[in-house]
């Protein structure tokens, strides 16, 4: 009898930790973030002139260039997080594994009234000399993260690590990524609302 039972309490862990793959509607929210924040960058930097891409408002402030790279490297350096998420050992759902915590996530991130400081790994260091190598390097590793989104079964709303807006888990680490690109695309548009940004030429346009 006690063999029994403990063969019935082992076999409840896992439905304790599953339920952790994506549902469509969790999938399709995270895909349209994803396009949605890819394109807002692309068209963000489509055009921009060799002046326009180095100009700094201030000596302290990001170039338009220095945000275009910051989104990149952000970009493997947050897909990797969610994937070293999925190496934790499975939990509960949690409570906050839901759409309306998701919702929120996207529009915190995405408001700049809050300021961060970016960690090394993704600070800025003058890798894209053009408008047209960023755009290149970014669509490459954005295109693959949606294929992923598309066909992943991974379980990822039952592997959970401490992320900067308290315990989060992998899916939401990818909602991250998609408004990182939304939130420093909106500092490339300040940038160029300034009133010294370089104004583009005739040629250019």
């Amino acid at each position: 009898m006690k063999k029994v039972l403990a063969f019935c309490i082992l076999a409840a862990v896992p439905l304790l930790a599953g339920d952790g793959a994506l549902t469509d509607s969790e999938r399709t929210f995270l895909l349209e973030q994803l396009q949605k924040s890819k394109t807002y960058f692309l068209d963000s930097i489509s055009g921009v002139t060799e002046a326009q891409w180095k100009f700094k408002p201030t000596p302290t402030a990001w170039s338009v260039a220095e945000c275009a790279e910051h989104i990149i490297l952000s970009e493997d350096f947050l897909f990797k997080t969610s994937q070293g998420i999925l190496k934790t050992p499975a939990v509960a759902r949690l409570e906050s594994s839901n759409s309306e915590q998701d919702h929120k996530l996207v529009a915190m991130i995405g408001d700049r009234s809050h300021k961060a400081t970016a960690p090394e790994p993704i600070t800025p260091s003058g890798k894209f000399a053009t408008p047209a190598d960023a755009a290149a390097a970014f669509t490459e590793k954005r295109d693959r993260n949606i294929a992923y989104a598309k066909t992943t079964t991974d379980e990822l709303r039952v592997h959970t690590v401490k992320g900067p807006l308290g315990t989060m888990d992998a899916y939401q680490f990818l909602l991250l990524m998609a408004s990182h690109t939304g939130r420093h695309t909106d500092q490339i548009k300040e940038v160029q609302a300034n009133a010294d940004y370089p104004k583009a030429t005739t040629a250019a346009r």
